[in-house]
C-alpha cells in the first residue's frame, strides 16, 4: 500500500498538508513543521485526499528545486520524493523536527492542529526557552535570596510530609535556587514576597448566566497576589464562599451534593497555576462563577500546541511547560506527580451523583489561552425546584403535573429528590410514578444511577 493510500482516508492534520500545486510560500509550512514535531506535505494532492497528479515534467522539476530551495531557506535537508497512484505522479516531502528553531526570512513558524501560524511575542519568547532544553521556572531570576522568605512553603511542606523542611539546602534540591544562591524563576514564584506582578488570579462571582458589562453585575470578586501557594488557597476560599455544599440524609447515609467535586476544583486551579505561561506580562490566571458553571482560564494553550478539544481527554500525554513548579506541587502533595489532571477531573465528575453526559468538565484551548469549563452539578435541580415550586403554590398545578414539571426541567433528578421538592414521602412518589410509567408518560432510559427520565 502507498504512503496515500494509508493517509487518505484521514483528514489533514497535525503532521499532514496536502497542496494541489507547488509554491515558494509553501516554504512557510516546512519551517513549521520543522519548529513543531516534523510532518510531510504532499504536492498534486488536493484538500480531499484525492490525487490529481502533476505534469512528469514539473515532478522532475520540483525534485531538484525543492530540496534546493529548503537547504538555502533553513540550512537543513528533508526528503522529496515522487510517489504515484493509479498512475499519477505527485511529491511526498518529509520534515523532521529541528534541534533549533528555524526562521524564514526573520519570520518563525508553527504548526499547530492542522493549522500553521507565525509566532511572534511572547510565543516566540517560550519556543525558543523550549528549543534550549530548557523552562521559563528554570530560568535564573534576577530577584536575591535575601529579599525572600519562605514561611508559606514551610508550613505547607511540614503539614505534607511531617518533617522539617532545611531550607536552603531543600530549595537547592527542589531547583529552587541554584548551589552559589541564585534564585530560578520557580523559587521567586513560590516566595511570600511578589515578585511577578503577572502571577495573579482574578476571581469573579457574576449574577446571572453571562459576563456582565458593569461590575454592579458581580455578585463578589477579588484579586489575589502573592506566593503560589497564597494564590492556590485564596482561590479555593473563594470558590467555596460563593459555591454550595449541598447534602441529603437517605437510610442512616449523609450523601454529599456539591455544586463542583472538590477534586475536579483542586485540579482544575492547579493545572491553571503550573500549567500557565508567566512569559505573557500583563496576563493572569481568571475564575469565572455563573449560576450554572465556573470557568477558568489560565494563558498559554496546551505546551505542544495542540488542541485539547481535539484531542482523547483520558489519554493526554503530560507534557510539561513548568515542571520544576509541577514536581514542587507534587512534593507538597497539591497534585499527583504521574497522571494526567485531565482524567482526574473527567473521573471527579463521574463519580458524583448527579452527574450526567451533559455536565461532562469542557476543555478548550484558542492557542493563546486554556479554559476549563465545570458545570454546576446542582443548577438543573434548582432550577426546576424554583419553578415548579412557583407554580405548585400558585394552586396551578396538581401533584402529577408538579412532578412532570420536575421531570422535564431535570430529567436526572431521582425519586430521594422528588419527594423532598413536593413535600412527600418517597413512596408516594415511587407509587405516582409507576403509574406515570405504566400509562407510557413517562420512561426511564439508562442505568438507576445515570439515567434520565423521558416525559412523552
Amino acid at each position: 500500500m502507498s504512503d496515500i493510500d494509508a493517509i487518505s482516508k484521514d483528514n489533514e492534520n497535525q503532521v499532514i498538508e496536502w497542496k494541489e500545486s507547488w509554491h515558494d510560500k509553501y516554504l512557510e509550512w516546512i519551517c513549521g513543521y520543522a519548529n513543531a514535531q516534523g510532518g510531510t506535505l504532499y504536492i498534486g494532492i488536493n484538500d480531499s485526499g484525492e490525487v490529481l497528479g502533476l505534469d512528469p515534467q514539473i515532478v522532475k522539476r520540483l525534485l531538484e528545486d525543492i530540496p534546493n530551495k529548503i537547504t538555502a531557506a533553513f540550512g537543513i535537508t528533508c526528503d522529496v520524493n515522487q510517489r504515484s497512484k493509479n498512475k499519477k505522479k505527485y511529491i511526498q516531502i518529509v520534515v523532521k523536527k529541528s534541534k533549533l528553531p528555524l526562521n524564514l526570512h526573520g519570520r518563525y513558524y508553527y504548526r499547530t492542529g492542522s493549522v500553521k501560524k507565525e509566532i511572534s511575542g511572547f510565543e516566540l519568547t517560550e519556543f525558543i526557552i523550549k528549543s534550549t532544553g530548557t523552562s521559563y521556572d528554570a530560568m535564573i531570576s534576577d530577584i536575591n535570596r535575601n529579599k525572600l522568605t519562605y514561611d508559606a512553603f514551610s508550613k505547607r511542606y511540614v503539614k505534607a510530609t511531617h518533617n522539617e523542611l532545611d531550607l536552603d539546602s531543600d530549595l537547592v534540591s527542589f531547583k529552587l535556587m541554584l548551589e552559589d544562591g541564585q534564585m530560578t524563576n520557580a523559587g521567586v514564584l513560590f516566595a511570600d514576597q511578589w515578585n511577578i506582578h503577572h502571577s495573579r488570579v482574578f476571581c469573579t462571582r457574576w449574577n446571572g448566566l453571562e459576563k456582565a458589562n458593569s461590575a454592579q453585575d458581580a455578585l463578589d470578586d477579588a484579586e489575589y497576589t502573592g506566593s503560589l501557594l497564597d494564590l492556590f488557597d485564596d482561590s479555593m476560599s473563594f470558590i467555596k464562599k460563593n459555591t454550595k455544599k449541598g447534602w441529603r440524609k437517605e437510610n442512616d447515609e449523609r450523601i454529599e451534593l456539591p455544586d463542583y467535586p472538590e477534586r475536579a476544583l483542586e485540579e482544575g486551579l492547579v493545572n491553571a497555576l503550573i500549567h500557565r505561561s508567566y512569559l505573557q506580562t500583563g496576563a493572569h490566571s481568571q475564575i469565572d462563577i455563573y449560576d450554572d458553571r465556573m470557568v477558568i482560564t489560565n494563558p498559554g494553550g496546551m505546551y505542544d500546541g495542540s488542541e485539547v478539544q481535539n484531542l482523547d481527554l483520558r489519554h493526554v500525554p503530560s507534557k510539561l511547560r513548568n515542571p520544576i513548579l509541577a514536581d514542587v506541587f507534587g512534593r507538597l502533595r497539591l497534585m499527583e506527580r504521574r497522571g494526567s489532571g485531565l482524567k482526574k477531573i473527567l473521573d471527579a465528575y463521574e463519580s458524583e451523583e448527579r452527574y450526567s453526559e451533559k455536565l461532562k468538565p469542557e476543555f478548550f484551548t484558542d492557542g493563546y489561552n486554556f479554559f476549563l469549563t465545570l458545570w454546576n452539578l446542582n443548577y438543573a435541580n434548582a432550577k426546576a425546584q424554583s419553578k415548579a415550586q412557583i407554580k405548585a403554590q400558585s394552586g396551578a398545578l396538581s401533584d402529577r403535573d408538579y412532578l412532570l414539571l420536575l421531570l422535564r426541567e431535570n430529567p436526572s433528578i431521582t425519586q430521594t429528590e422528588l419527594a423532598a421538592m413536593m413535600e412527600k414521602s418517597r413512596r408516594y412518589v415511587q407509587l405516582t410514578m409507576k403509574q406515570l410509567m405504566d400509562e407510557g408518560v413517562v420512561e426511564r432510559v439508562g442505568s438507576k444511577r445515570i439515567g434520565t427520565w423521558i416525559v412523552r
